[in-house]
């Protein structure tokens, strides 16, 4: 894939989105240097927006528009518009969606408390790697690092060139199953059972090429948490709102428990059918980079980045510019535009 952006274009991108410029409605016409929040105690997200909402969060001096997808910190205050209406999914499972009232701005803590417990947060540093093709294994994408709802899991890595065939190995408590495929994806048949608090199990796949093999840990996530999430994910589903809305929401919900794979086929499944989200692009990103999927994540990021500038969510680009900047720095990438 020819790269559209790099890190030169990317720095630029950085220092063209750290102003913002209060909205046509507003009378003044000072702008303020705003960044995303660094230090976030993530509470929930939006996931739909009917009319013009907006945000101010505890470091910001003013408030300025906001869009879907954008993500909720201790401290932020939302104030829909006029009739203006902004739906959240809060981080905790057990939390309803939340409605926020008009008028008076809200806290985002007063609809979605903090969670009891700590939330997987997938922006981390993006570590070093070399592309997974120029190194011949059959590079795991899903499960990687992560738990699961189903103990029936879609196992998928990428292809290696040359290579006609892949064994395919699961092995932790009470189970040693073994299979070839020709194919770069299988579903475990589901016997020997997986387990949720067994201590997590290893996936291995080895090409017919000779070159090494690659692993993957996973596990089932605990019996009583997976029921609260199962509950959520229903109350989502049974919600009047849109399809992006329903994907951001379950997403957001998968995400906070380590439910990684599933979280990604959800939005995979949304890009498939062209969201214009562009949230659902920067988390899918997000997603592909904490497990080294950096040129899915590039992907990912440079249709967010896209997405985002239609809107003029300048905030959503700041966050991008500075995820592909991270990227690129990781992948040691700094060609010219265009080139291959």
């Amino acid at each position: 894939m020819k790269r559209s952006l790099s890190i030169s274009i990317v720095l630029n991108l950085l220092l063209t989105t750290t102003n913002w410029v209060s909205a046509s409605y507003e009378t003044s016409t000072a702008t303020q240097a705003v960044e995303a929040p660094t230090d976030c105690e993530h509470v929930g997200r939006i996931i739909e927006i009917q009319g013009y909402v907006r945000l101010k969060r505890k470091e910001w001096r003013d408030y300025h528009r906001t869009f879907v997808g954008t993500k909720l910190c201790l401290g932020d205050l939302l104030q829909p518009v006029s009739k203006a209406k902004v739906i959240v999914q809060c981080t905790d499972p057990e939390q309803n969606l939340w409605t926020v009232p008009n008028g008076m701005p809200s806290g985002a803590a007063n609809g979605c408390p903090p969670p009891y417990e700590l939330i997987y947060r997938p922006t981390g540093p993006i570590p070093p790697t070399r592309d997974p093709i120029a190194r011949r294994i059959p590079y795991i994408i899903s499960p990687k690092n992560t738990w699961l709802l189903s103990d029936k899991p879609k196992l998928r890595w990428i292809a290696v060139p040359d290579a006609t065939s892949y064994v395919v190995r699961i092995s932790g408590s009470g189970v040693n199953w073994e299979t070839e495929v020709s194919t770069t994806e299988v579903v475990y048949p589901g016997e020997p059972s997986l387990k949720p608090g067994e201590g997590g199990y290893l996936l291995t796949v080895e090409a017919d090429n000779g070159e090494s093999s690659d692993k993957a840990t996973f596990g089932l996530l605990d019996a009583n948490q997976a029921t609260i999430v199962r509950d959520a994910t229903e109350r989502i589903a049974k919600e009047n709102l849109t399809d992006d809305a329903k994907t951001l929401a379950q997403a957001e919900l998968y995400i906070g428990q380590g439910l990684i794979a599933e979280a990604t086929e959800i939005l995979s499944a949304s890009t498939v059918k062209d969201s214009q989200t562009a949230a659902i692009y920067y988390i899918l990103g997000d997603l592909y980079a904490q497990v080294q999927l950096l040129p899915q994540a590039e992907a990912s990021y440079i249709k967010a980045m896209k997405l985002a500038t239609i809107v003029n969510d300048q905030e959503g680009q700041t966050v991008v510019a500075t995820r592909l900047a991270q990227l690129y720095e990781a992948l040691g990438n700094s060609r010219p535009a265009g080139k291959d």
